[in-house]
């Protein structure tokens, strides 16, 4: 659970949260709005969320802001600032949005408390089952939250007597990866991955995973598209994303799943975060 600060940062002014409202011309500008993870003062994959924003805005046909120049000095400093003002000194996830309005760039930053300080692996593991409702075609805005992010939506609409983590499947019904997050297999020293060929997002994370799977010795294979009979048959899995970092899961259907070397890799993922 996450608690909203009572201020958002509006083109650098500070609104209470409770009295900005936008209005609808405003909304139909909205371009896309990006979440950064903060732990104390820190940021972590700030500079790979920076390039995923700039990418953003180019494919907007939007010239890069002073905000987010000389490697996004501005934009850690007006976050600097939401936070202090919601006196968010631990852990948080702030939203950076942007819009159009007028025919100029807007933008605001609102804070949001996370339960935890830092990236914690979670003792009580995940759910999944695969989502029978919705397939997400290959294109050319698959791999990115832009191309995803009404999947992710509709996949993560509660439904009844349904509390598992939806795995979301391409259109020919191989498995990509869970609402906002990768997700892995591990089987036999083998980390199996979705390729961003069969469709599935690559989250920031991705980069650093492959480091720390190298340190480990860990073999990484994305050549071949997971499959349900995949999931069966594997030891462990789990998902990841750079807001919360590794989510062990239990279980899929009958099948229950260790966390062994998941463990190993949490540990290299976090102890990477702090250094």
């Amino acid at each position: 659970m996450m608690i909203d600060g009572n201020f958002t940062l509006v083109n650098g002014t500070f609104i209470p949260s409770t009295d900005y409202r936008i209005s609808i011309q405003e909304s139909e500008g909205l371009l896309f709005a990006e979440k950064i993870r903060s732990v104390r003062t820190t940021f972590p994959f700030f500079k790979a969320t920076l390039e995923m924003m700039r990418l953003k805005l180019l494919i907007f046909h939007q010239e890069l802001p002073v905000l987010m120049e000389n490697e996004g000095t501005e934009l850690k400093r007006q976050m600097e600032r939401t936070l202090t003002k919601n006196k968010h000194f631990l852990g948080s996830v702030l939203s950076v949005r942007f819009w159009l309005f007028d025919q100029k760039l807007h933008y605001s930053i609102q804070s949001s408390k996370t339960d935890f300080t830092g990236y914690e692996l979670n003792n009580k593991g995940l759910y999944i089952s695969i989502s029978p409702e919705i397939w997400k075609s290959v294109s050319s805005l698959s791999n990115c939250s832009l191309g995803s992010e009404i999947y992710w939506n509709i996949a993560s609409i509660p439904k009844e007597s349904v509390n598992d983590e939806l795995v979301l499947l391409n259109d020919e019904n191989q498995i990509i990866e869970a609402p906002r997050s990768n997700i892995y297999l591990v089987k036999n020293g083998t980390i199996r991955g979705a390729s961003i060929h069969h469709g599935a997002y690559a989250d920031i994370t991705k980069s650093l995973l492959l480091k720390i799977f190298e340190s480990l010795k860990l073999t990484y294979d994305e050549s071949e598209a997971l499959t349900e009979q995949d999931l069966k048959e594997a030891d462990e899995i789990f998902l990841v994303n750079a807001l919360v970092g590794i989510r062990w899961v239990i279980g899929f259907e009958g099948k229950r799943y260790f966390n062994q070397t998941i463990r190993k890799i949490n540990t290299q993922f976090v102890k990477s975060l702090i250094n």
